[in-house]
């Protein structure tokens, strides 16, 4: 290894503070100058123009359209001056090997995707339009640039598919090209990132990211580091496995930067703590004596339990029985208030699974297994003691990062998704990413049925059972979708009693999405999975049923971004295909039920929706925004929050050395 690429190993761009006050106000005008429409045209005049121009390499022969476009790439690598004019040229040759090599000749929209991930865009593509090509032709370009450009995936099963799809494209373009997922061992990994382009998945990267991290001892000056390495590495040692931090084309990007954002990713490694072990175990004997309202209270809308005298005086009876430890109220109380939290709020299906005689959590927002994560302070133990499994051994903490921290360490950073709507100031203000809008390559034929509305879950899943039965009897493909994992049990067990078959795909049966999701599209196929499994794997419908009209979605319970809700209906529709979703909403819903008084939904908007008085439909519909409105600037401000903590903690710390701190 040459000393150059020794020294970006530790490279780790440093970001200037989220802006506020009067740069803030400046940062915010320049997002909307960047926003502009005429930006947009151009980038697609452009495209079109790079899209003739293909269509003149047809006659190219093999050998002299892979000699061209080698020549471009040592011209890129080279940064000779004015290579930016050349962009077109060598993008026109790229899309003629991309139909040479893939069997795929990009559309105009794709190509204008890519021209727009170059500049550091943000992009929006609806469900289907081939996100998947767009990121390979911008790809190329960052792979002949000499550094690595990470093409971050929702999963390992999409990183391998993915690679092993267009590496052909990168080989034929002069690209080295590879793929990290879970199994691969350090030297592999290492071998792996040498790549030009390396798909991954965002948990692997930032995991490898924080060991390389420990291994270099925190240094992120990569001068500091060589010299470092230069003097006390031997042989044998362990080196980093990344070729440092340049470029990276984020895929469902507003899931990772948004979504995922405040999600902490931690290198941890098990101690023996048997006080700590013996007190949960205690704390859970203790908790199964109390009864709520009588010895505490629960407030489910602020997820907040308080003892009652009662409750109190109960334990105070108990305390001569109990060792020296348990006669702090201060401790005492912290303890048992974890195991009646877990005891109230945390739900089996829904916050977590048992699998392998193991407590598992489940995402919240994705509805994935996170076999890597463990809740912290004695919760995780407590949570297994109440299932009866064997209690794991707490964590200490080795290096964590938020994924918001990380993705802004990159020099360029760009992405994609189908619902970016919405969440564009966020990524504006926190990564300084412009957004864009890139058209469909044909006229969408989604047909959007109005929501109904319930007083309660009881009617709303009668009426989508019905629903369900009337469609199925059609022949036609239907994908139910819900919130979460007991959710889709539900239904499930609904589907049962009426003697339908079906196939369902939640956090238990996650092995099975990629197959599950893509029999989703075949004639009379019932298919119920949570709200954003199998994201990022097409529907391909089967021939004849877009002649009945196409995948038919419903939607069980709104989400509490209404992006999500509609990257759920994208999952019709898909590349000029017919489509229909549908959407059922009942006031004892958890999205109302959180930011609206009870009194206010079970009397007034009760009464309103039982009287069917005019303009009930469109003030439901009114709740619904607001209270997905309130729940994502909620969201937004702890993210914020989180960013703004990490950046005081840097300025804090920087008299120990160079860089951010992990």
């Amino acid at each position: 290894m040459i000393p150059s690429q020794e020294y970006r190993k530790s490279v780790v761009h440093q970001p200037e503070n989220v802006p506020s006050g009067f740069r803030g106000a400046t940062h915010w005008l320049a997002g909307k100058v960047h926003r502009r429409q005429s930006k947009q045209q151009a980038l697609l005049e452009q495209a079109h123009t790079i899209h003739t121009a293909a269509e003149a390499h047809r006659t190219l022969s093999l050998v002299d359209l892979q000699a061209q476009l080698l020549s471009f790439r040592d011209h890129f690598r080279r940064r000779a001056r004015g290579y930016e004019q050349h962009i077109s040229a060598a993008m026109a040759l790229i899309v003629e090997a991309s139909h040479r090599q893939l069997g795929l000749r990009p559309f105009p929209v794709q190509i204008m995707g890519a021209l727009a991930l170059l500049e550091g865009s943000l992009i929006e593509m609806q469900t289907g339009e081939g996100k998947t090509l767009v990121a390979a032709l911008a790809a190329v370009f960052l792979g002949w640039s000499g550094r690595s450009c990470h093409v971050i995936t929702v999963n390992d099963y999409l990183a391998s598919r993915d690679y092993a799809r267009l590496e052909p494209l990168y080989t034929f373009c002069g690209v080295t090209a590879s793929c990290v997922i879970g199994e691969l061992k350090r030297p592999e990994r290492q071998r792996s990132y040498q790549a030009a382009v390396v798909y991954v998945t965002s948990k692997e990267l930032v995991a490898d990211f924080l060991k390389d991290r420990l291994l270099l001892h925190g240094v992120s000056d990569p001068s500091r580091h060589f010299l470092h390495s230069s003097n006390t590495l031997r042989e044998g040692d362990e080196v980093p496995v990344l070729n440092g931090l340049w470029a990276a084309i984020v895929d469902e990007a507003d899931s990772v930067l948004v979504d995922d954002a405040a999600t902490p990713l931690i290198i941890s490694r098990p101690v023996k703590n048997e006080p700590l072990m013996e007190a949960c175990r205690e704390a859970v004997r203790l908790a199964a004596k109390l009864q709520p309202t009588l010895h505490y209270t629960v407030e489910e809308r602020y997820k907040q339990i308080a003892l009652t005298s009662e409750g109190n005086a109960t334990i105070e009876q108990m305390l001569p029985t109990l060792p020296p430890f348990w006669h702090s109220a201060t401790r005492r109380n912290e303890l048992l208030l974890l195991v009646l939290n877990a005891r109230e709020f945390f739900r089996k299906g829904k916050d977590y699974v048992v699998s392998d005689g193991k407590v598992v959590i489940i995402d919240e927002f994705t509805g994935r297994l996170m076999p890597d994560r463990k809740w912290q302070k004695g919760t995780q133990q407590i949570v297994e003691l109440l299932e009866g499994v064997e209690p794991t051994d707490p964590v200490e903490v080795a290096a964590r990062i938020s994924f918001q921290r990380f993705f802004r360490f990159y020099k360029l950073l760009c992405g994609m998704s189908g619902t970016v709507k919405g969440v564009t100031a966020e990524l504006w203000h926190i990564y300084s990413l412009p957004y864009v809008a890139i058209p469909t390559n044909k006229p969408s034929r989604r047909t959007t049925q109005a929501p109904e509305y319930f007083l309660e879950k009881g009617a709303k899943y009668a009426a989508l059972i019905a629903t369900l039965e009337a469609l199925h009897r059609q022949g036609v493909p239907i994908l139910v979708g819900t919130r979460s994992v007991r959710e889709s049990e539900f239904l499930a067990d609904l589907l049962r009693q009426k003697m339908l078959n079906f196939q369902l795909l939640n956090a238990i049966y996650h092995k099975e999405e990629a197959a599950i999701i893509a029999r989703a599209g075949e004639r009379g196929n019932i298919t119920i999975a949570t709200n954003m499994a199998g994201r990022g794997t097409d529907i391909l419908l089967e021939q004849g049923v877009a002649a009945l009209g196409g995948l038919h979605v419903l939607l069980a319970e709104p989400n509490e971004a209404e992006r999500i809700d509609r990257q759920f209906y994208g999952r019709c529709a898909r590349q000029g295909d017919p489509g229909t979703s549908y959407s059922y909403i009942a006031l004892d819903d958890r999205l109302l039920q959180r930011f609206f008084p009870e009194r206010f939904l079970n009397s007034v908007m009760a009464e309103v929706l039982l009287r069917r008085l005019p303009g009930s439909h469109a003030l439901m519909q009114l709740l619904v925004y607001l209270a997905q409105q309130m729940a994502q600037r909620m969201a937004y401000q702890q993210r914020l929050s989180l960013l703004r903590r990490d950046e005081q903690l840097d300025q804090l710390m920087s008299f120990a050395g160079s860089g951010p701190k992990f």
